[in-house]
């Protein structure tokens, strides 16, 4: 593999501690055939439960997942929103994968409830939006800087959503999590310059 093809988000897989020790002890079981498809089948099962679980996100998902992000970074220093890219240039620009792209049409299923929610917290507390994407963008130009491509940039940003979204990790929870990196994701100026 190249470096490239090394450090690409096709070639990640997620392994806690024991299970990463038993992988690097036992190659002989755990062989790149083995591996690839226990991602692919972890992968397939976790994006058919999201996709499910799209139809239930509540405002108490959405609340979870947005205070998150609002409130869990230092004050912005920029406020608002840039234009951003219509979202198929986006993608083209930056050649999301399939995945990547399949995970923002669903999440974007949800793109007026998130709407809906951002625009009433603003009504709450007028910065709750700029807070929002402040915090994103923040997390945004921390995985850039870490290297990431933009379909491992994409995952990072979910992953950090629902990492930090309390102690409940439900479907609805998650799916809540795709929605709104989803929407920020469209309605943002990142992921511009390929």
């Amino acid at each position: 593999m190249t470096p490239a093809q090394r450090g690409s988000a096709a070639n990640l897989i997620y392994l806690c501690g024991p299970h990463h020790d038993a992988v690097d002890t036992q190659l002989e079981y755990h062989t790149l055939v083995f591996l690839v498809n226990a991602k692919r089948s972890h992968e397939e099962a976790v994006a058919r439960a999201i996709r499910v679980a799209l139809g239930d996100v509540t405002y108490e998902e959405l609340t979870i997942v947005c205070t998150v992000l609002a409130y869990g970074a230092p004050p912005p220093q920029e406020f608002g929103v840039e234009r951003a890219l219509p979202l198929q240039e986006k993608i083209d620009l930056n050649g999301l994968g399939e995945t990547s792209v399949q995970r923002i049409r669903d999440g974007l299923s949800q793109a007026a409830r998130v709407q809906d929610f951002v625009a009433f917290q603003n009504t709450i507390q007028s910065s709750f939006g700029r807070s929002l994407v402040s915090r994103f963008k923040s997390d945004y130009y921390a995985a850039l800087a870490d290297g990431l491509d933009p379909d491992g940039i994409f995952d990072y940003l979910t992953e950090r959503a629902y990492e930090n979204a309390g102690a409940r990790d439900t479907p609805q929870v998650r799916a809540a999590a795709l929605a709104v990196i989803a929407y920020l994701f469209e309605i943002c100026e990142i992921f511009e310059r390929g």
